[in-house]
């Protein structure tokens, strides 16, 4: 039993000793190998200079935003203007400052647009309302190019009513400008636009026609009713009175001869006038 443990101790041992000189080599190995990269590598060196300031810092001062100078703007006209003019005019709006002395200048702008709300048209003008004392009034202007609605804008003093955050506006009155031309001038220019193009449209006079006086009529004849033709037509033929058949006279006696001469001389007389008055029938 002795013999067998003395066996098993000499083997531990043994390879103890081993491992601890597997470790030391590979400790000698590995201060070698750092050692060895120190040397052949690059090497950093860090210089400081520090210098000691001794004395005070003071903190920086901000600028305090400018105060409202206790002005305050404001347009006078209320109604809008109409202008019956055409472009270029001068249009005008007047502002007051109800407030304290403007303690500076302050902008104002003009709008326009054909039809509708100048505020939402187009900006056409940019001016300085200068320094304006208490209650005073002045004119602003402008000179309009087109016709339209135009409108002012103008902005109180910074500050104004001790508000920090913006500015804030006032807008005019509305400023119409109608161009309306005469008539005339109208009518002329439609004409000498027309004239050219009635020169080519229209052809060669042709020549001139001599007119026809219609020649006059006779008046229409009456006419007469039949009867009364009939009765012009025909002549009235008058009945003669033919002479009764007398007796053969008794031979008169020599005083009664003489009148009975005078009675046959009557009826002879009296047959002359009816022979005129039909030849005159015939003739008419």
């Amino acid at each position: 039993m002795i013999t067998i443990r003395s066996l098993r101790a000499k083997k531990f041992k043994s390879s103890r000793k081993r491992r601890i000189i597997v470790l030391q080599l590979f400790a000698i190995w590995y201060s070698v190998a750092i050692i060895a990269s120190s040397i052949q590598g690059e090497t950093g060196a860090y210089f400081n200079d520090q210098d000691q300031v001794t004395g005070t810092i003071t903190a920086g001062t901000w600028e305090a935003e400018e105060s409202w100078d206790k002005s305050s703007l404001k347009f006078t006209n209320t109604k809008d203007q109409t202008i019956k003019a055409c472009p270029p005019k001068e249009i005008s709006t007047r502002i007051k400052n109800t407030g304290e002395l403007m303690k500076g200048t302050t902008e104002f702008e003009v709008y326009f647009i054909l039809k509708g709300n100048p505020k939402k048209g187009q900006k056409v003008h940019e001016g300085k309302i200068p320094a304006i004392a208490k209650n005073q009034t002045i004119d602003l202007k402008y000179t309009a190019r087109e016709a339209g609605t135009y409108k002012f804008r103008a902005l109180q003093r910074p500050g104004h009513g001790n508000k920090t955050e913006g500015r804030q506006e006032l807008w005019s009155e509305s400023i119409i400008i109608d161009c309306v031309k005469p008539k005339a001038e109208e009518k002329g220019k439609a004409v000498e636009e027309k004239a050219p193009a009635l020169e080519k449209e229209q052809p060669k006079p042709a020549p001139p026609q001599t007119e026809e006086k219609p020649e006059k009529e006779a008046p229409p004849t009456p006419v007469e009713p039949e009867e009364k033709a009939k009765e012009k037509e025909e002549p009235k033929v008058e009945p003669r009175e033919e002479p009764k058949a007398e007796a053969p006279p008794e031979e008169p006696k020599p005083e009664e001869a003489a009148p009975a001469a005078q009675n046959h001389s009557e009826p002879a007389a009296q047959s002359q006038p009816l022979d005129k008055q039909d030849t005159k029938s015939e003739d008419e």
